[in-house]
């Protein structure tokens, strides 16, 4: 894992503590999610599903599916 995915999923952790203490079922899910992206060197599967292939090019991820 490189710096930035190591960053990325340090942020994730945090984001999942606070969802968690709110009780946020959906939002935990989504998190968990791309906490399983992040560990498996994956892009993350919120963006591959949001955004247009355009927008995924422009944050580097061009070589994920269209939604």
């Amino acid at each position: 894992m490189n710096k930035k995915q190591q960053a990325e999923l340090e942020r994730l952790e945090r984001v999942l503590a606070v969802a968690k203490r709110n009780g946020n079922e959906l939002f935990i899910q989504n998190i968990e999610r791309e906490i399983a992206a992040v560990q498996r060197g994956e892009h993350s599967p919120l963006i591959e599903e949001y955004l247009t292939a355009e927008e995924r090019a422009s944050r580097g991820v061009e070589n994920q599916p269209e939604a």
